[in-house]
């Protein structure tokens, strides 16, 4: 097992080193002999939340820091079977006392997102939050904006049904852009919280990265702290179609390193439940969970939406072509969806015409799901990613938008003439 040691201090981080720990600092720029994750956040919370987070947000937001820098730093090819690590990571805190006792918890519930084997420990002397003079502001709920199309679709069904949203982004150098751009579409560039959480040490980095909704998360959460007032606790959007949430394996092979768990229900709830636990006045909320992609930007009558919804990003293996790659599994189920909408679809894909690809690796799984789709056990299939709702009419929905999503996809792929 290997022991990763989160600080705020350089020195300690040297002191960890020392016990053949691996240090990582937190909001530190970092360099090549100590690594360091999140230096310009501080700032960027100034910049552009309203208001300053609790210590109990910003704590939050150094275990995800910690978390997100261990999942970068440390390489699953070190592991014994090239995937799963063992990791003992301790996170210095503002005020550990609130998170001592949910310790295993939290453990479990990486183990669930990572698929890695974690063991926490919480020190003191850890990073207070900023603090400035609060804003004015209108804002009254959360909405996590990607750049993806669900996103885009989330903010706007926001603004149609008269909230006031506060979009919370996670930018990387190519989804920044996007972003930004999406954002002034919508009129809500002024109303934006971008994190970059920056990581810094010798390359490679491990290129999974299976933690970082857990940032992402943690964003919503110090945007949420600041927007609360009152006993009323806070809504946190996640705009994700209840297919991608599940997300089963088109086949079996698919089952571990290619299965993100962002949105998925046991995850997204055993993350709420911690987050009551400590007293974060924070509602997780996915109101499509039960939509496919498809039947999202049919719904959607935002014009603004159908007229850029092109310029989105969704793709998961295009950012070495600089382009949507047309052929991994959400490219292809955002095809989809534009043929299930009857809306154009202006998105330059680097696989334009799928016809020749049919033994792609992510189109033949596409195409084997949809082939199967008669004959396989929804019920079974569905739970191998993770355990769903116990409350029966819960579980019914994830099952229910799990065949129609298939069906939305096979309807797209049955309209291509395979070579």
């Amino acid at each position: 097992m290997r022991t990763v040691v989160a600080t705020v201090q350089p020195s300690r981080a040297n002191a960890a080193r020392k016990r053949d720990a691996f240090p990582i600092v937190l909001y530190d720029v970092g360099t090549e002999k100590l690594a360091g994750v999140g230096h310009p956040l501080a700032e960027q919370a100034r910049a552009f939340l309203p208001a300053p987070p609790s210590v109990t947000a910003w704590d939050f937001l150094s275990i995800a820091l910690a978390v997100f820098g261990t999942d970068r730093f440390l390489l699953r090819s070190s592991a014994v079977d090239g995937w799963t690590r063992e990791i003992a990571l301790e996170v210095e805190l503002a005020d550990p006392e609130p998170w001592n006792a949910l310790r295993e918890q939290i453990a479990a519930t990486l183990r669930f997102l990572t698929g890695d084997i974690w063991k926490i420990a919480f020190r003191p002397n850890g990073s207070r939050p900023p603090t400035w003079h609060p804003k004015l502001t209108d804002r009254d709920c959360i909405c996590l904006f990607s750049g993806g199309l669900d996103s885009f679709i989330g903010a706007a069904d926001l603004l149609d049904g008269k909230r006031f949203p506060l979009l919370v982004s996670q930018a990387s150098p190519k989804e920044g852009q996007t972003q930004e751009y999406l954002a002034c579409q919508l009129r809500l560039d002024q109303n934006r919280f971008e994190g970059k959480s920056i990581e810094r040490h010798v390359p490679p980095y491990e290129a999974s990265s299976r933690s970082r909704s857990i940032l992402f998360l943690a964003y919503g959460v110090i945007a949420a702290s600041g927007l609360h007032t009152g006993n009323d606790r806070v809504e946190v959007f996640l705009p994700e179609n209840g297919l991608i949430s599940i997300n089963p394996p088109f086949y079996r092979r698919r089952m571990g390193s290619l299965s993100t768990r962002t949105t998925h229900p046991h995850f997204i709830g055993q993350l709420q439940s911690i987050l009551d636990s400590v007293g974060l006045k924070v509602v997780l909320t996915n109101r499509y969970r039960g939509k496919t992609k498809g039947e999202m930007l049919v719904a959607c009558k935002n014009q603004i939406v159908r007229k850029f919804a092109h310029v989105t990003y969704s793709c998961g293996k295009g950012k070495r072509l600089n382009q949507h790659c047309g052929r991994c599994v959400p490219c292809l189920i955002r095809r989809a969806a534009f043929s299930r909408a009857n809306i154009d679809d202006r998105t330059g894909y680097w696989a334009e015409d799928l016809s020749t690809h049919s033994n792609n690796d992510d189109v033949f799984a596409a195409r084997l799901a949809v082939a199967q789709l008669k004959t396989r056990n929804i019920a079974r299939w569905v739970n191998e990613p993770g355990p769903l709702p116990y409350d029966p009419a819960e579980r019914g929905v994830y099952l229910d938008v799990v065949h129609r999503g298939l069906k939305e996809l096979e309807e797209f792929l049955s309209g291509i003439s395979w070579q």
